[in-house]
């Protein structure tokens, strides 16, 4: 009984090997008949890090806005004030400029608020802190979280 009881370990433990090998072959196979695909971009050098782009600094994303204003409206650089810039913590990953329809992320951003203003227009630019900010339609701006009363310029 002892010898049977051995046997049948063995092949309980070749069978599992086996069922394991199987679901290995079946996972690449099922990869591999993606349609669609491509497939050099798939494999990934194992040197290659994801590096995260330099962060600007805020004149720089001040700079940034004032140029972008600047060919929306058409006004010139110069005509464009800076009304307030300040350094901010957002409530969502909306950065205070929520889509309708859309779900964001529920945690505190650090960011930047700027309001511009052009022939008598203030004109809302939202960001992430080091990041190139965007422009927020003033009817979706909202106020945010922390950081009102920290006026950066």
């Amino acid at each position: 009984m002892n010898g049977n009881v051995r046997r049948w370990s063995q092949v309980g433990l070749w069978t599992l090997l086996f069922a394991c090998m199987a679901c290995q072959g079946g996972e690449t196979q099922q990869a591999d008949e993606v349609e669609g695909v491509d497939k050099e971009s798939q494999t990934m050098n194992k040197n290659e890090q994801h590096v995260r782009p330099p962060e600007i600094s805020m004149g720089q994303q001040i700079k940034g806005a004032v140029a972008d204003l600047a060919s929306r409206t058409g006004v010139d650089t110069e005509a464009i004030t800076v009304r307030e810039a300040r350094a901010v913590q957002w409530g969502s990953g909306a950065m205070g400029c929520p889509k309708p329809g859309m779900n964001y992320t529920q945690a505190l951003v650090p960011g930047m608020r700027l309001l511009l203003e052009a022939n008598g227009t203030v004109y809302y630019y939202h960001g992430r802190k080091g990041r190139p900010l965007f422009n927020c339609p003033a009817e979706r701006a909202q106020a945010p979280t922390y950081g009102q009363g920290m006026e950066v310029m």
